[in-house]
């Protein structure tokens, strides 16, 4: 599941030049979509949560109308799982790790609770709350994870991964044309349902590159209408 560069660039494309208001080069559009693409991602964050909290005070729905699980497939596209190597008590997290679902023992019969390091000293004074084998917790510094008690020495990390950026590479004409180049071009991860919001949101930047406020106030105006209908 993907949005094909190639299509969204075109698309920016047609829209901006449709009145000769200027031109967006692939580079300006590469770094533009790598933006877009992190907002969206973030942006189901927080509108799956959102979805979840107004569903609490509302009737349950389900199928095509269960927006939780339908914002929730948007964010499962980057879902990934990975075994942690353990070197007492620390792990390096995954390169691509974007944030953290969940750890687990290998087996997947004990989850490991997040904590933070300001408070693991507490957890560690009280025979009650120390971590054992049976309930260990861990947290976060830096590019690591580190896990208590420390003799834990295998886990599995759920997590969300950072989007691969977007590349609409090409190879140049004679007259110095862009050929699209789809062998080493890279699509959007989105979802495809985000195609509507993926434009909008590079027409916005490209806007303020061409220096067109017509193409902002439309792309502001479309965006506007995106949330009015969420809402």
């Amino acid at each position: 599941m993907a949005i094909s560069v190639n299509k969204v660039y075109r698309t920016v494309l047609s829209i901006i030049n449709k009145e000769g208001r200027g031109f967006l080069t692939p580079d300006q559009f590469n770094r533009i979509g790598r933006q877009v693409q992190l907002d969206l991602l973030e942006k189901a964050f927080f509108d799956y949560n959102k979805a979840l909290n107004k569903e609490k005070s509302n009737i349950i729905n389900n199928g095509y109308a269960d927006i939780p699980k339908n914002i929730k497939e948007k964010i499962d596209v980057f879902a990934k799982e990975a075994s942690l190597t353990i070197n007492t008590g620390v792990a390096a997290v995954p390169a691509d790790l974007y944030r953290i679902v969940n750890i687990s023992t290998a087996s997947r019969t004990i989850n490991i609770d997040e904590t933070t390091k300001s408070e693991i000293s507490y957890i560690n004074s009280s025979k009650l709350t120390a971590p054992t084998a049976s309930y260990p917790v861990y947290y976060r510094e830096a590019g690591n994870i580190k896990l208590f008690p420390t003799s834990i020495s295998s886990a599995v990390i759920d997590y969300i991964k950072t989007p691969a950026d977007p590349a609409w590479n090409f190879t140049s004409g004679t007259n110095g044309s862009y050929s699209y180049n789809s062998s080493t071009s890279i699509n959007f991860e989105l979802h495809e349902s985000d195609e509507v919001d993926l434009v909008i949101k590079i027409l916005g930047y490209a806007g303020v590159i061409i220096k067109d406020p017509t193409v902002i106030q439309v792309a502001s105006n479309e965006e506007n209408k995106i949330i009015q209908l969420e809402n």
